[in-house]
């Protein structure tokens, strides 16, 4: 028999601890090594994009209404959040983190669009926010959804404040370190997650979908300028936001779409 967790559902026997031990090992030397490394000051010349045409007033145009597919994906999976049946959550107090997720995913859209608007470090704080919220959503999601119901109980919401506390040190003390931490973080565990660990949801292929649409993205940020310089019809960061986008979707409909495997359905055990 498996053994039991604290919610009521299995530990997977395919699960064994040295894949969480592997990923905390990861997580905790990662943070450890970070406080060695020197404080990462935010480039000025971050702001200065490839492609600032105005159009009918909206100064960079493209890079502002790009953002549209966060709010669409946004706002989809806010809907299905909040609508759908608790058999698509593993308890019902998941829906919060999904509702915190979809929720970033649609304030994205606003804030990356103020930033683009006028880009300063002041705007650029909006927009990284949400996305930070985000990302420790997605990794909160894969704590809860795929190691361990109780483990993830206890991390998602302290993963989410930290999340922003990395952005409030980064206004305050003007280093990036924890931002770029928590990006790290998304990038690495979240796949490795979803390799060692088995899913108690049909359609786990949309994170890999999502993980893959968000590469894209952050491989067409950094070449905004040779991008645009291809035709000067659209630079790489305007690619970035429609595949960040596209990512976003992905996500909303997996959320949308999937059903409990047989794997999870589980028998809470007796009340004493």
């Amino acid at each position: 028999m498996c053994p039991v967790g604290t919610e009521g559902l299995p530990l997977p026997a395919s699960s064994p601890r040295w894949k969480l031990a592997f990923l905390g090992t990861l997580a905790l030397g990662s943070l450890i090594g970070m406080l060695f490394v020197r404080p990462i000051p935010q480039d000025p010349g971050y702001h200065e994009l490839a492609d600032a045409r105005p159009f009918r007033g909206i100064p960079n145009f493209l890079n502002v209404v790009s953002n549209l597919p966060f709010l669409a994906a946004g706002l989809y999976g806010l809907c299905h959040a909040f609508r759908r049946r608790d058999d698509a959550f593993l308890a019902p107090w998941v829906r919060g983190p999904w509702i915190v997720l979809t929720a970033s995913l649609f304030l994205t859209g606003f804030g990356s669009s103020y930033y683009h608007w006028a880009p300063t470090d002041a705007t650029l704080f909006w927009d990284r926010l949400p996305m930070a919220t985000g990302f420790a959503s997605v990794l909160g999601i894969m704590i809860i959804e795929r190691i361990d119901l109780s483990l993830g109980r206890r991390l998602w919401a302290p993963l989410v404040l930290a999340a922003a506390g990395s952005l409030i040190f980064w206004r305050m003390g003007g280093d990036l370190r924890f931002y770029g931490l928590l990006q790290g973080w998304a990038l690495v565990l979240v796949p490795l997650i979803l390799i060692l660990f088995p899913g108690n949801y049909t359609g786990g292929h949309a994170w890999f979908v999502a993980l893959a649409c968000y590469g894209l993205a952050k491989f067409f940020e950094l070449g905004d300028a040779p991008t645009f310089r291809l035709g000067n019809v659209v630079s790489g960061h305007t690619l970035k936001h429609l595949c960040a986008g596209a990512a976003a979707f992905f996500i909303s409909r997996h959320l949308a779409t999937r059903a409990r495997t047989n794997s999870s359905d589980v028998a809470r055990p007796p009340a004493a």
